[in-house]
């Protein structure tokens, strides 16, 4: 029998058995290519040397192992990087509770009482811009009061009808009653009281009994001309101030212009007076028949 290692004949060339397949990792490294014929020698000195498929069985499983030890590793950091949050950095440089409440602005309290009262009423902008309306001074002797310093008696009408002289002739609009007294008034005054302080801008009156009647026999008596007529005055107010004012034969209304005075007394000095008139309506009283005060009313 002869001995397969001294046998010279040919035998078929053993075929390299494949190794086990492998999944390889990115650790690994591409295996060397070898020659059949290496690979040959490789497996003689396996089977002297020690048990067979050792070193490929080693050379097998470390890769794997080597990977399995990285995911695990790198799995582990990811759950403490995701569960931690105790890193010393981020505790050292984020704020606590009680830091961020002692480092915030103080803000104001914006709670009231309900009952507070609004120190500024709110207005409407178109309220607040808007001018109040421009008053026309208005006639106010109507509600005025008038103290004279005496009075004419009573006398009967050419008519026969009873004739009175008293001071609120002087109020009441009508130019054909008037207020007298007897004889030259000159150095006289009449006080006049308002109704409540005004803004005084004109004052006037009519100088004497502007009244006509019709006699007996047909004629006309003129109590305008027969009875004295006041010729000057000064209007004197509150603050002292005193306005002169000189008059004209006229039953009409006669005015001057104070400004715009407030007050709210008047006091009618009669400067001067005339003479009382001649004829049939000659009477010697001193006679006004109508007194006016135009102003703004407080």
């Amino acid at each position: 029998m002869s001995d397969w290692r001294t046998d010279t004949a040919e035998r078929p060339a053993v075929k390299d058995v494949p190794s086990a397949p492998r999944y390889p990792l990115y650790a690994d490294e591409a295996a060397p290519v070898t020659d059949p014929g290496e690979r040959r020698g490789a497996r003689a000195a396996g089977a002297a040397g020690g048990p067979r498929g050792t070193r490929g069985a080693r050379g097998t499983w470390l890769p794997w192992a080597a990977g399995v030890a990285t995911l695990a590793l790198l799995g582990g950091i990811g759950t403490a990087l995701v569960l931690g949050g105790d890193d010393p950095a981020d505790e050292a440089t984020s704020p606590t509770a009680d830091d961020a409440a002692s480092s915030a602005p103080a803000v104001p309290s914006t709670s009231s009482s309900p009952t507070a009262p609004d120190p500024q009423p709110r207005r409407p902008a178109g309220e607040l811009s808007r001018k109040p309306e421009p008053r026309d001074p208005e006639d106010v002797t109507a509600e005025a009061r008038v103290a004279v310093p005496a009075t004419a008696p009573v006398s009967q009408g050419l008519d026969g009808t009873r004739t009175a002289y008293d001071a609120g002739n002087l109020l009441d609009g009508d130019r054909t009653t008037a207020w007298r007294m007897r004889g030259d008034g000159t150095g006289s005054e009449l006080v006049i009281r308002l109704d409540r302080p005004t803004t005084v801008t004109r004052v006037g009156l009519v100088n004497g009994y502007a009244k006509r009647a019709r006699g007996g026999r047909g004629g006309v008596l003129d109590w305008y001309t027969g009875n004295r007529r006041v010729l000057a005055v000064e209007w004197v107010l509150d603050d002292g101030t005193v306005v002169p004012q000189r008059l004209t034969e006229s039953r009409s209304v006669q005015t001057t212009e104070v400004g715009a005075i407030t007050t709210e007394r008047l006091r009618l000095r009669l400067v001067e007076v005339s003479s009382p008139g001649s004829g049939r309506a000659g009477r010697d009283y001193t006679a006004i028949s109508e007194l006016s005060v135009v102003g703004l009313p407080g």
